[in-house]
């Protein structure tokens, strides 16, 4: 079987990206790229996605969220190929040129670096929302479409701060290898409930100009991580541990 890598530069080369970049701009900096990964890329997602089942954990804010999450840390050793394509330098051009920034990977304590979110018991959700960057500059999500075996739809308007513009509404399926690229400050979204024996899987990716963030706002960052995505444990046991790894490298 083909190496992620390559995989993933052959997909970029086939890509327009002028014209991605073109729909970006137009839809207030959202674009969606059909198709994106290949058939053998996901089926190595699937085959490493066994490993990960075991390590969602469960969450519940009630009125806004119901799901299940996987930080980056254990997708990373688990199901790297998943990772892999986070990480891949072809794709990170890619996204640069859609966006024309010089985006960067997330720092390694950012548990939503790349992170599985996992849809599976009935009235799984996430409400209105933007993707607000707590970071001193821009930040960017990456939605890939993984496995989808549900009536549940993310829902996006457009120009919601783009005053005496006409907001945009829109209601996707995100498929297997399908990639939602947008400016997670702009963009209103929410995914809709899946409904008993569906079951919703995504990959969602974050890049950043400026990886820095001041204390406090990490402190914000890293509660609202506790709490709505990956518990306690997993982000503030993972985020002592980067900073030590970052301490003794440096």
């Amino acid at each position: 079987m083909s190496s992620i890598g390559s995989l993933v530069s052959a997909a970029c080369a086939r890509q327009d990206a002028a014209k991605y970049r073109r729909n970006y701009l137009d839809q207030d900096e959202f674009v969606v790229v059909e198709d994106f990964l290949p058939a053998d890329v996901l089926k190595q997602w699937d085959t490493q996605f066994e490993q990960l089942r075991p390590h969602v954990h469960r969450n519940f804010i009630p009125k806004h969220k119901k799901g299940g999450s996987v930080a980056y840390s254990e997708v990373r050793q688990m199901a790297p190929t998943i990772t892999d394509v986070y990480h891949d330098p072809a794709f990170i051009n890619f996204l640069q040129q859609i966006v024309e920034a010089r985006i960067n990977e997330c720092p390694d304590s950012d548990p939503h670096r790349c992170a599985l979110y996992s849809y599976t018991e009935e009235g799984d959700h996430i409400g209105w929302h933007y993707d607000t960057s707590y970071y001193k500059d821009r930040r960017w999500t990456v939605l890939a479409g993984f496995q989808d075996r549900s009536s549940s739809r993310l829902l996006c308007e457009l120009h919601t701060r783009n005053p005496g513009h006409e907001i945009v509404k829109l209601e996707l399926q995100i498929k297997p290898g399908m990639l939602v690229i947008f400016n997670g400050d702009k963009v209103r979204h929410c995914v809709t409930p899946v409904k008993a024996g569906e079951s919703r899987h995504i990959v969602s990716m974050q890049y950043v100009t400026n990886g820095d963030m001041n204390p406090f706002m990490r402190f914000v960052s890293n509660m609202k991580d506790a709490i709505a995505y990956f518990g306690f444990k997993g982000v503030f046991t993972k985020s002592r541990a980067s900073s030590q790894k970052t301490v003794a490298n440096s």
